[in-house]
Order: C-alpha cells, then structure tokens, then sequence
C-alpha cells in the first residue's frame, strides 16, 4: 500500500516518496485555463498547502512528476511560468516593519531562487513584488502568483484590533499592485481560512473570482465519498479486519466521524483528509481534528464577546445565514457564526432559493465533539460532560 501523506503539504515529495495522493488535478487544469484570478477560502487541515503546491508544478512545467494522473492525460499545454509562492504563515508579524520586512526578503529569495539579480526594496513589499513580476517575465514571459494562508497575520492579531486593522491595510495595499501589474501576471491563487471582506482586503484585484463556495469546485479540496473508497480501499479493508466487523459497517462509522463538508449549494459531501488519514493510520475513531490544535483567532474571539456582552448560545438547527454572511468578515464585525462555519466547526445542510438563505449543521461527530470542547472549555469553563446537553438545540 502507498503511505499516508499525514503531514506532507509537498507534492514533489509526495509523489517522489510514493504516499497515496488524491487527484485533484482536474481542478487545477479547469482553474489554469479556465480564469486568472481566484480566492478559495477552507478551514485548516482540509489540504490548502498541498493543493499550492501542486498548482506551483503544474505552473513550472514539471509534466513528468504527474505521470498517471488526470492532467497528464489532459490536452493541457505546459508552459512554463515563473512562479512566486507567499505562505503568510511563516511571516514574522511581531511588528509592522519586520511584517514588511519578512515579505520583501521571501520575494527576494523567491527571485535568486530563479537566479535572478534583482534590486529589491527591503521595507516595501509592493515595489518589491514589482521588480520580482518583471524580472520573472522578462525571464519566462508568463508569471503566476501563488499565496498561501493569506489571512494568517490578521487572524493572528486579532486580538488587538487596532494592529489587526494595520496589518489589514498593508496586506490590502500589497494587492493593489496586483492591478497595476495585470498585464504582466498570468496567473492568481490565493487561500485562507477566512474571507475577508473584498471590499477591504482584495480592492485592487476587482477580477478576482471567489470560488469557496462555488458548485464546480465544492470539491477541490477534501475527498469525496468515491474517492475514498478508490484511494483508501486496502486501508479500511485491514482496519475492518482489525476491528472484526464488515468493511460496509466501516465505512458507515468512518463516514459518520470524518464526511459532511459541503462547500456549496449542490456539492457531494467531502472528508476532512487530514482526520481520514490519521484514523485509518491508528485503526482508531479520535478526535484528530482538535488534537492538532484549536485556532487561536476562534478562541480570543469567542473570549472577546464573553467579555464584550451577554453571551447567547445560538441555535444552530434554527440558524440561517445569507451567502455574504458565510463568505465575508472583517476586522471588528465577525459574527461566530460566519466564523464557526468558516473555521470548519458548522457546513452547509440545506440552500432555500426563496430566501437565499442557508441551513447549517455540524458536519459530523467529530466537529459536533470539536465545538463542544470548544464552547465549554474555553468560554463557560465547565465540565464538557457535565453540561454537554445544553451545547446545542
């Protein structure tokens, strides 16, 4: 059996170490030929990172490590684009001039790794990314734009909103440049947890296409029902052995623990990948998803209504939300619900097309066991077991 890509966010190294990888480049070809500019918002551990990385070789050229998979089949041509790849979650953001600083000093790495020789602005990150874009296209002719995790500064100082709304601005500003470059990039994928306002954040990209909760790509990230079944088969077969029971009755508990994500209107339900593959390592039904940490943003925010007002309880079977309130928030104005849903503790249930409203759920036990510790443990500090009936409706 291939292993488990439990920690890998490469797809060079997980293809070059033979792990299991899900193909998603279908959605990667319909993306690169099909627009330019694109936002994809999902919670943490649902393969953002990885997904990247594998729109960063498709967009270098590097046709030979997809040998077998869907686009290499596909009548895609690969040119070869010059790349810049920002993760934002390993952006010093202590203070502002280091925040400013950390960027120019990625973009200038990013350039030397293409044996560039380019004079670069070290305290302005706008100029920076300028004198990166035309070099890179003075190079290769086609420059593609990749940014991981774009929203990790802000939710990291959220809990001191005058600095969050400072490291909003610069983020904001950085993308202004985007537009005054149009001409020379191909290519934009941007992805975070979060989506903040466009109005705040992405300004300068007014081609952007945000697609976090669009039908064609519900399942971009995550793993469908028929995927798991085609790419975990051996593993769950060994694990019902394990546990003596039959491989349907398997699949129905695994189902109930780790399915039911919906990222749109009329998707098929999807997996949390990095719950999936932990589980079917240990042969166990955990908690995977909170053990790999809680968001701190969720938690100084919850702390801060706590401290703000009377804190109520929603009621989640009777609670409705507009596509705007799902899709955008902002510094200051972040109702728990869109941030629950956002952070992947509530997904869609049902769409009514008379009101335009959306029905939420918990996707599935894990979550429900996820936002129970959650709610008590951090904001009424009870016992979890004690008061668990009164989480919820």
């Amino acid at each position: 059996m291939q292993k488990l890509s439990l920690d890998i966010q490469t797809f060079r190294k997980l293809r070059e170490l033979n792990y299991v990888y899900v193909d998603k480049t279908k959605y990667a070809y319909n993306l690169i030929t099909g627009g330019q500019c694109y936002f994809l918002a999902r919670p943490r551990r649902f393969g953002k990172s990885l997904f990247v990385s594998t729109l960063q070789e498709v967009l270098s050229g590097n046709k030979k490590i997809f040998d077998g998979l869907w686009i290499s089949k596909s009548d895609y041509v690969w040119q070869e684009h010059g790349v810049i790849v920002l993760d934002f979650s390993a952006v010093t953001i202590d203070n502002i001039d280091a925040f400013k600083k950390n960027i120019c000093t990625v973009l200038q790495e990013q350039a030397e790794a293409y044996g560039l020789v380019v004079a670069i602005d070290p305290v302005n990150p706008k100029m920076a990314l300028r004198a990166v874009v035309m070099a890179l296209h003075k190079k290769f002719g086609r420059v593609a734009i990749l940014i991981d995790e774009y929203d990790y500064p802000i939710l990291r100082s959220l809990h001191d909103q005058e600095y969050a709304i400072k490291i909003r601005d610069i983020v904001s500003d950085f993308y202004v440049t985007f537009k005054a470059l149009d001409a020379s990039i191909n290519f934009v994928f941007i992805t975070g947890v979060s989506s903040f306002s466009k109005a705040g954040i992405f300004s300068g990209l007014n081609n952007l296409r945000i697609i976090s909760l669009s039908d064609d790509y519900g399942a971009v990230l995550g793993c469908t029902d028929e995927e798991v079944g085609y790419y975990f088969k051996e593993y769950m077969q060994a694990w019902a052995e394990n546990k003596n029971i039959s491989y349907q009755q398997l699949r129905k508990e695994i189902k109930e623990w780790y399915n039911g994500y919906h990222f749109g209107d009329n998707v098929p339900a999807v997996y949390n990948p990095f719950s999936l593959m932990n589980a079917l390592q240990v042969k166990k039904f955990e908690n995977f998803w909170v053990q790999s940490g809680t968001p701190s943003f969720l938690i100084k925010e919850i702390n801060q209504e706590y401290r703000n007002e009377e804190f109520r309880i929603f009621d989640i079977k009777n609670l409705r939300l507009n596509k705007d309130d799902l899709g955008t928030i902002d510094v200051g104005a972040i109702p728990l619900p869109s941030l629950f849903f956002q952070a992947g503790y509530l997904t869609i249930d049902t769409y009514d097309e008379e009101t335009k409203l959306y029905a939420l759920k918990f996707p599935n036990l894990e979550t429900k066991q996820s936002f129970q510790q959650l709610l008590f443990n951090v904001v009424t500090r009870v016992d979890v077991i004690a008061c668990r009936n009164y989480v919820y409706y």
